[in-house]
Formats: structure tokens, sequence, C-alpha cells
């Protein structure tokens, strides 16, 4: 894939639910967030810019939380041609 066409950075989410309504909460907010998004059992996943990913992984942990979630489980990548964090 072409460097231009890649994500700065991907954000995987991963609920681990005390309620049935932790991880829908987090599936609709990190859809809202209008980010590409993939979603699996208890597992989403969302890539854009940096700014936005970051932004959109907060609010979709805080509406986890909010839902009941005991436990959420974040891991970030940064594309590995994407620029290192303070530059531009």
């Amino acid at each position: 894939m072409p460097g231009y066409e890649r994500a700065e950075l991907s954000a995987e989410l991963k609920v681990v639910p005390s309620q049935g309504e932790s991880f829908e909460a987090a599936k609709r907010v990190a859809g809202e967030s209008g980010l590409g998004r993939e979603a699996g059992p208890e597992t989403t996943m969302i890539s854009g810019g940096r700014r936005e990913v970051l932004e959109a992984m907060t609010r979709t942990i805080e509406a986890a939380l909010d839902a009941g979630a005991r436990t959420v489980e974040v891991k970030i990548e940064a594309e590995g041609d994407a620029p290192k964090f303070g530059e531009g």
C-alpha cells in the first residue's frame, strides 16, 4: 500500500465487559468518529490521522467505561513511514 494511502496511526481497543452494553457503546462511539474502522468480537480498530485517532480512542474508552466495562485494553501502532511524534 502506498505511503500516502496509509493511516498515520491505528488503535485497537478490546473491551472486557462486565455488562453486555459496554462493547456496544464503544463500537457505536468508534463508528461515530468517521474514521476507518473494523470490528470483531469484543474488539474494534480505528485508523486515520494521529490526532483524530487519539481523540476518538479517548471518547471510545470513556463510552465503554461509562457503560460498565471493567477492563479496556488498547494497542496503538504508528505506521512505519508516518512522521515521528513532534514532527510536522
